[in-house]
């Protein structure tokens, strides 16, 4: 099991009674890993990971204790390691984890453009990596909830670079979110011109969605600033209002639709990668399935 892990470097040692029984899934995307292992009885754990990346650990359930570099771990505590770490992982009794590996170049981007933290620090203080044992186990259950999806149902999904770019968005939010933000919120007039950069940007790239990181690049503002500025402006935050706009444009799409016009083309060009997700928030938007929409306009 140690073994099979790609790009990695480690090795296992059981602790406690009975026969060894582990589970590896690992799903290596363009610029990260998302993976789940579950273990029976406990395992002590030693080696490092992938080169140049951060590996961090969110625990789905754990019936023993689990400790990480010779200290026991909090209830709510996102487990981390560097790959200059060992990583000095032991779990007590049996355990099923969720793991994430994330390149340290983009970490450091992510954090400047949406925390306003010039790098991420291994010696911040456990408060700053810490949240409620409730929204650790949310947080664990969503990336659980993604790679079943993407190893099991991957049709579900309209894939292509800017679908995969969003997916990779979901899973570094997933982590990082967990940090606080260094940056000082910006005035009123400075959020109300936020808030015109955002809506110009949003309705130039209907056809290119971008992320919220490309969106606080693109309008210098970090993440609390552009969210309330959206707040603010548009009684919603900017992922909302994308959302909208973007299913907007696929209504209008589908009711005018040209002889080349497709469903599963016009959610893949508007940024819906999960089909059957796409499906049931246009439902709720406009009362009626994509199908139907389409077909009236095509009758007409």
């Amino acid at each position: 099991m140690a073994a099979a892990a790609r790009a990695w470097n480690q090795e296992y040692e059981q602790i406690g009674r009975g026969r060894f029984r582990g589970r590896l899934i690992q799903l290596v995307l363009d610029k990260l890993q998302l993976g789940r292992e579950s273990w029976s009885p406990g395992i002590l754990q030693r080696g490092s990971a992938p080169a140049g990346t951060w590996v961090f650990g969110l625990p789905l359930a754990a019936e023993g204790s689990l400790h990480i570099r010779r200290r026991p771990v909090h209830a709510g505590e996102l487990l981390a390691a560097t790959s200059h770490d060992d990583i000095g992982f032991a779990a007590t009794g049996p355990t099923d984890l969720m793991v994430v590996v994330l390149p340290t170049q983009l970490i450091d981007r992510w954090l400047q453009a949406r925390r306003g933290i010039d790098r991420f620090d291994v010696d911040l203080p456990s408060p700053r990596w810490q949240v409620s044992a409730a929204e650790m186990s949310q947080r664990a259950g969503a990336l659980c909830s993604l790679l079943q999806t993407l190893t099991k149902q991957p049709n579900d999904f309209l894939y292509g670079n800017s679908s995969l770019s969003r997916i990779e968005e979901r899973i570094f939010d997933a982590i990082l979110d967990m940090i606080p933000s260094a940056e000082v919120i910006e005035p009123l007039h400075s959020r109300a011109r936020i808030a015109r950069a955002v809506l110009n940007l949003l309705q130039a790239r209907l056809d290119d969605p971008p992320t919220i990181t490309e969106i606080c690049v693109a309008v210098g503002a970090r993440e609390r600033t552009l969210h309330l500025s959206c707040v603010e402006a548009f009684g919603r935050p900017p992922a909302a209002l994308l959302a909208e706009l973007r299913l907007n444009a696929a209504h209008r799409a589908f009711s005018h639709p040209g002889r080349e016009t497709s469903i599963t083309a016009v959610a893949a060009l508007y940024g819906f990668t999960h089909f059957g997700r796409f499906a049931a928030v246009y439902r709720r938007q406009f009362g009626e399935l994509p199908s139907a929409t389409f077909a009236r306009a095509r009758g007409a």
